[in-house]
Formats: C-alpha cells, sequence, structure tokens
C-alpha cells in the first residue's frame, strides 16, 4: 500500500510501505478516506531528525475513514463503520483516561510520530496513508454519527480529530462562558479553529490576531468580530481595549506559543483572566516567557497543553449536529495521496488560499 513517510529533514514521500494488518486482538484496520496535514507536521519536516525520526517513519496523525477489519476482542465496531481516529491511542481504563486527560494515557502514541515513542508492536503507523492499523480500536476510534458519515461530510469530520478539538480544549480549560471577551493569537488552523469554538460558545468579542488576509477572511467566516494585523504590543493592547469597552479578554488562546505571542497574550488578557497555550514553539526553541511579575499582581491563569484525544468529541459532534459548529471551511485545499509532498510544501510556503491540506488516497 501507499503511505506517506520521512526521509529526512526538509524530505518527504509517498512510496510503498507495509500493508496495514490485525497483529493484536484489540486492533482493527482502516481504510482511510481523508487524512489531513496538520502544523505540527511542519516541524517533523523541518526538524524531524531531531524528534528521533529516522528514514521511513510513516507520518501524518489526523485522519478519518472506513473500518476495513476488527479483531476478535473488538466488538463494538465492524467492517463498513465510519470511524474518527483519536490522533493518540488510547486505553480507555487507566487514570488518566477516567479523568478525561487521554493524552497522558498509560497506553498513549500518536499517530505518525518519532518510533521511540510507539508502544503497540509492530511498525509506527500513520495516517497519510492508504490504510491504518488502529491498536486499542475499541476506544481510540469514534463511529461517525449516521448523518454526518457520508463522504460529502468528510471535511466537516476531519478537523474535529484534531485542529478543532485542540482550539476547543484551550477555551475550556481557560473556563470559557457564554459573553466573554476572547483573543486568539495565530490564525493557522488552531487559532481559527479557537475562534469558531469561541463563537459557538457565545462569546462576546472574538478578536483574531494574525498577518494573513486570506487566513483572517476565513476567521470572519468562523466568527470573529475583529481583526488585528497589528505586531507591537502597546498597539495590540490598545486596540483590543477599544474592541471590548476597555476591559481587555477574559480569555487568550495563544495557538504559537513562542516569545512573542506570549507578551501579546500578557498585553490583551484581564485581570484574572486566562492564557491558554496550544502552539508548538517551544519545540522549537523559541521558548515563551511568562510574566510572573503579572501574572501574580493580576491573578492570571495560564493553561492549556496537549489536547486530550477524545474528550471533546462528543460535545463537537453534539454542537455539529445542532449547527454551532462546521469547520469545513479549514480545509482550503484537496491533494491526492500521492501529491502529500507537495501539500507540505504549499503549508510550509503558506501559500495564498492555503491554510489546510486534506489528502484523499486514491
Amino acid at each position: 500500500m501507499r503511505g506517506l513517510i520521512f526521509n529526512g529533514d526538509q524530505d518527504v514521500r509517498v512510496e510503498d510501505v507495509p500493508d496495514a494488518q490485525i497483529e493484536k486482538p484489540t486492533d482493527a484496520v482502516v481504510k482511510v478516506t481523508m487524512a489531513a496535514i496538520c502544523g505540527s507536521d511542519l516541524h517533523i519536516l523541518n526538524a524531524g531528525s531531531a524528534f528521533g525520526f529516522e528514514p521511513g517513519s510513516r507520518l501524518g496523525h489526523e485522519f478519518i475513514g472506513t473500518v476495513e477489519e476488527v479483531g476478535a476482542e473488538v466488538t463494538n465496531l465492524r467492517a463498513g463503520d465510519r470511524v474518527l481516529a483519536s490522533c493518540s491511542i488510547l486505553d480507555g481504563t487507566c487514570p488518566m483516561c477516567m479523568e478525561h486527560l487521554h493524552s497522558s494515557c498509560n497506553s498513549w502514541s500518536l499517530f505518525g510520530w518519532a518510533p521511540r515513542t510507539w508502544q503497540h508492536g509492530g511498525g509506527t503507523q500513520g495516517g497519510q496513508s492508504e490504510y491504518v492499523r488502529v491498536p486499542l480500536a475499541s476506544t481510540t476510534l469514534i463511529q461517525m454519527p449516521d448523518e454526518f458519515a457520508g463522504l460529502d461530510r468528510q471535511k466537516t469530520m476531519l478537523p474535529l480529530v484534531d485542529v478543532m478539538s485542540t482550539g476547543w480544549h484551550g477555551l475550556r480549560k481557560a473556563g470559557m462562558k457564554p459573553g466573554y471577551n476572547v483573543v486568539v493569537i495565530g490564525d493557522g488552523a488552531v487559532g481559527l479553529s479557537a475562534i469558531h469554538g469561541a463563537s459557538a460558545m457565545d462569546g462576546a468579542s472574538i478578536i483574531a490576531l494574525g498577518h494573513h488576509e486570506d487566513r483572517l477572511a476565513v476567521a470572519r467566516e468562523l466568527g470573529a468580530t475583529g481583526v488585528i494585523t497589528a505586531r507591537e504590543p502597546d498597539e495590540i493592547r490598545e486596540l483590543v481595549m477599544e474592541m471590548t469597552n476597555g476591559e481587555g479578554a477574559h480569555v487568550v488562546v495563544d495557538s504559537i506559543s513562542g516569545k512573542s505571542s506570549m507578551v501579546a497574550a500578557h498585553a490583551t488578557v484581564r485581570a484574572g483572566g486566562s492564557i491558554a497555550c496550544l502552539g508548538m514553539d517551544h519545540f522549537m526553541q523559541n521558548v515563551p516567557e511568562i510574566n510572573w511579575f503579572d501574572q501574580f499582581l493580576r491573578n492570571i491563569t495560564i493553561t492549556g497543553g496537549l489536547v486530550p484525544g477524545p474528550a471533546y468529541f462528543g460535545e463537537l459532534l453534539d454542537a455539529v449536529k445542532a449547527g454551532r459548529v462546521d469547520p469545513a471551511p479549514l480545509l482550503t485545499t484537496e491533494l491526492s495521496l500521492e501529491e502529500a509532498p507537495d501539500g507540505y510544501r504549499k503549508m510550509q510556503s503558506r501559500e495564498e488560499g492555503v491554510i489546510k491540506v486534506a489528502l484523499i488516497p486514491a
């Protein structure tokens, strides 16, 4: 079968990879009908060797598809079921899973990540492939509601497995409530998802900070009430105050989480507010500095973190059913699986009009 692999920094390729097969009775094999390229995949493209990736490592952690085969111990799924795949594998029974912190599951592994983190036997599986072997399938896969299981709704379903859940995670961790003012820093897919989530949660002023007009247009489509393109913290603060009647943001979602974005977060958050850090710039040594004096004197909460797998799937599916959430506009570009390397290039170069690439296997 065909799958995308890491071949070295700045080099990803679609090649023949071992067929996905049932190896344990808790496995399932999923035929991928749509996968996505994530902004975090670009970190692998740029510096995968530093993260422990070896040539031949399979890539991709965002995918949906159809169950092809199930192991003997998988009783809640059957061939033909349409499923969302959690980005991370989870057992659903450990103390962390019981607390809905699935990203700290004792059985945690991430699809398409460095082989040294894989603990489920066989080769590391990647979602940017024709088929995927899914360990612990009963808890790692979630069946789609019948009304959204058609191929015509794939662009609504696919973002739920990661970016929409991540944006939602930041808002929930920050204590988002109806009527709150929200600032979202960054106009990538996670930032835009947080904008959309804040709108679905009935935010008041919802302000997007970014520098790409095409993406900020999507931010408005997804619920932003205002956008800011300024870069200087004092100017950003002044504009946010104007847009929030002098109050500032109850919630700041920092989808970049680097040095300059954290300065902007402190500049815009109100006293008693929360900053949720969702980005990965710190993985690239751009470590943000928390202003501890500001945190202490104004009682600022710093929160965020890695999205806990499917903790929000039920809530998000309910929001989709109610017509409050539809993240389909995030998937701006559709390519075949064979064109995946070009998709990485488009996202890395921030090609105009390209926010997030969806890959469709043949």
